[in-house]
């Protein structure tokens, strides 16, 4: 009798991002790392914290501007500022300063980019980040990385350079809410 072994093929850049992410899902609930993008003109601003001429507010009108900020602040490695931009969306009572300043959560944004900032491709401002309109129904939508586009190429295709094995079943999607009148991404998902 022969024993045939199976081997599951692995994806290789998920060795090094599959931790960070997946740490960063459980330190931070299902919110991941968020963010959000440009300014809201009709989101308000406590006069405590400070007036809206002088502090923006960190949502966007759409939820494609929303993305498209957000992928694009982590590709600028300015991985606080996309964090904190998904504040007004985080559970009551987490704190996010200190979230978006955890070893967990940065690294995290780090694996996204070098998922992401592949050689030959433009990052930002060079290269355009652009999200394919997305039907949204009610506050919360889903938006897979293959609707999202950096220098004319979908983030899945850039995720996938140098991936051996299996990949059919490897999927990563971003998770927007709308909250008061602008949306923010408020995480991702990744599965395999």
């Amino acid at each position: 009798m022969t024993m045939v072994h199976t081997r599951r093929p692995k994806v290789s850049w998920l060795a090094p991002v599959l931790p960070a992410v997946v740490m960063g899902l459980t330190a931070c609930g299902s919110a991941g790392v968020s963010g959000s993008a440009a300014p809201a003109p009709s989101q308000s601003v406590s006069p405590a914290s400070a007036s809206p001429q002088t502090q923006p507010a960190s949502g966007a009108v759409t939820l494609e501007a929303a993305l498209e900020r957000w992928v694009t602040q982590i590709l600028q490695e300015k991985y606080t500022e996309a964090c904190l931009s998904g504040a007004p969306v985080l559970p009551a009572g987490q704190d996010a300063e200190k979230l978006c300043k955890s070893p967990t959560a940065l690294g995290s944004a780090k694996s996204l980019r070098e998922a992401w900032a592949k050689p030959g491709v433009k990052l930002p401002p060079q290269g355009e980040v652009e999200v394919t309109e997305v039907a949204a129904k009610g506050t919360e939508v889903t938006v897979p990385d293959t609707a999202v586009k950096l220098d004319g190429q979908t983030l899945r295709s850039l995720e996938l350079i140098g991936a051996t094995g299996d990949t059919g079943s490897f999927s990563l999607t971003f998770k927007m809410q709308k909250h008061e009148g602008a949306w923010y991404v408020q995480g991702f998902d990744l599965k395999f």
